[in-house]
């Protein structure tokens, strides 16, 4: 199967789109890894939610927008979201950032302190052996790679798989729902 060079470039906003459906009906969505901050910028004007954008390096990040809906952008690390609290998110997305953290273990911990019980965590990356690798030699994670680390922040109802003639992986968890308590 020939995928040509460009294939992620022309499905970008295709991608956005899903993930905007995905997390419709999440209130507070933070965008880890945002880069430019166009899918938080996406998330922001067409679902008019409250989203942050987190990113490591000097972005660009948007100006307001004619609608009047931007998304609030910070550079910072995502292993200290300090000025949020705990169980304040409805979502964390991360869209082709993952192979990049540094500490990524750390970082998932930290979207877990985030997120509200039920909230939901949304990982699309470049899996190991996808047209990505060959075209950027860097390392990434396999689908399974994904999905255990989830499991092993402790995010129940995971799931991974990879999508797109398989040149992404889009894998899901959610905080557990606290009960009697305890969660």
């Amino acid at each position: 199967m020939k995928i040509a060079d460009d294939f992620y470039e022309k499905n970008k906003d295709h991608l956005h789109r899903r993930v905007a459906r995905e997390l419709r009906s999440a209130r507070r969505i933070v965008d880890v890894g945002c880069g430019d901050c166009d899918l938080a910028g996406l998330l922001a004007e067409v679902q008019r939610r409250e989203v942050i954008g987190v990113d490591i390096v000097d972005a660009v990040f948007p100006a307001l927008s004619a609608k009047g809906r931007r998304p609030r952008c910070i550079k910072t690390d995502a292993r200290a979201l300090d000025f949020l609290a705990d169980a304040t998110v409805d979502a964390v997305v991360s869209v082709w950032a993952l192979h990049e953290l540094a500490a990524p273990m750390a970082v998932l911990r930290e979207a877990m302190r985030i997120l509200r019980p039920g909230g939901t965590i949304l990982i699309v990356d470049f899996p190991r052996g996808s047209l990505a690798q060959r075209l950027w030699n860097e390392d990434y994670y396999t689908t399974g790679e994904v999905r255990e680390m989830l499991r092993q922040v402790g995010f129940a109802r995971v799931e991974a798989r990879r999508i797109a003639r398989r040149q992404l992986t889009w894998a899901r968890g959610h905080n557990p729902p606290v009960r009697n308590g305890r969660s």
